[in-house]
């Protein structure tokens, strides 16, 4: 048996490096929890042609534009920025400002290649008539709220402005400061986790893995749902639901190991604990902002995560503790 712990820390730690390198390969910059909330005022003169709606609380804006219809997104200097065709194709003007500022939540880099006032130079990004983008109108940009704005209170309303079928019209949002979210969901999860986790280990190992089942399968439900919120145009992270979904799969690769090979499911138990606690860490601002990009009761968001975090994390060290002891065990004459 203990020859078979080198591969097991191969397979560890190359299931750890996919899992930390899996954020950078989706998309850089996803909706997440925020403290804001934008809406849309008014689309003036109204028409429907376009739909508007906003993304993430107050991440993206997104237009769906009716079959037949042609329109175009102006940017912040009033040039073709973005364009949805009458096919449903869509693209966006590399010369213009706005394709490379609105790249990231808080403004991507703008090459000197730039030129707002150049004839458009169009390449296709999509199809289907939609698209979401970070309009930097429709959110605050700074990272400290604004001085003087309480909760419920905001912003100056500011118009984006759509050429549909060749008439200008103007899209109007405003965003608002929200309250604190409630502690309570999260001090909940926090109890929950560590009681299953207790309740586990005085158990026993069968029932210790259920409950590790069990935060597993909540986890993945939040990831999954909150995946599902987003259109596929904001970039929503597969992370989201891989690292509990992969922790699952330990977990059950530890059932069907049962009886046998006792490193090996210490091993798996303790690979499933990390994902669990990493998949909680990444996103335990849930817990603090108070609009989730999920469409989940945002309390029962919180309190999964942080039941996830806290069990996660006594899980990690009942494995470790577990392991070392097994392999105590294994090396004794």
């Amino acid at each position: 048996m203990i020859d078979r712990l080198p591969r097991l820390g191969a397979v560890v730690g190359a299931a750890l490096l996919m899992m930390l390198a899996a954020p950078q390969v989706a998309h850089a910059d996803a909706a997440g929890p925020t403290d804001y909330r934008t809406q849309v005022i008014s689309i003036t003169p109204f028409t429907e042609a376009i739909e508007v709606s906003i993304e993430g609380g107050d991440a993206f804006v997104r237009i769906v534009v009716a079959a037949g219809h042609d329109v175009i997104v102006l940017g912040y200097d009033d040039e073709p920025y973005l364009h949805i065709a009458a096919d449903g194709t869509v693209a966006h003007n590399l010369r213009s400002a706005a394709t490379y500022y609105n790249a990231e939540r808080y403004g991507g880099e703008i090459p000197e290649s730039v030129d707002n006032q150049a004839q458009p130079e169009w390449v296709e990004i999509g199809t289907g008539g939609a698209w979401a983008w970070h309009d930097h109108r429709a959110h605050w940009m700074g990272s400290q709220r604004p001085i003087g704005l309480d909760p419920g209170e905001s912003l100056p309303p500011q118009q984006i402005p759509v050429l549909v079928d060749g008439d200008r019209v103007e899209v109007e949002v405003q965003t608002t400061l929200q309250a604190s979210p409630s502690i309570w969901p999260s001090v909940f999860g926090v109890l929950i986790g560590l009681q299953l986790v207790l309740l586990g280990s005085l158990a026993g190992p069968a029932t210790l893995t259920l409950i590790s089942i069990l935060l597993a399968c909540a986890g993945t439900i939040v990831g999954v749902a909150q995946y599902r919120s987003l259109p596929g145009e904001t970039g929503p992270l597969v992370t989201w639901w891989l690292l509990p979904g992969l922790a699952l799969l330990c977990l059950v690769a530890t059932v069907l190991t049962y009886g046998r090979q006792p490193l090996l499911r210490t091993g798996l138990m303790l690979l499933a604990a990390v994902q669990l606690t990493l998949w909680a860490l990444i996103r335990r601002s849930a817990m603090t902002r108070a609009v989730l990009p999920t469409d989940l009761p945002f309390w029962f968001d919180r309190m999964v995560t942080a039941a996830v975090l806290t069990g996660g994390a006594a899980l990690v060290v009942t494995g470790v503790i577990t392991l070392f002891r097994q392999a105590d065990v294994q090396t004794q004459p």
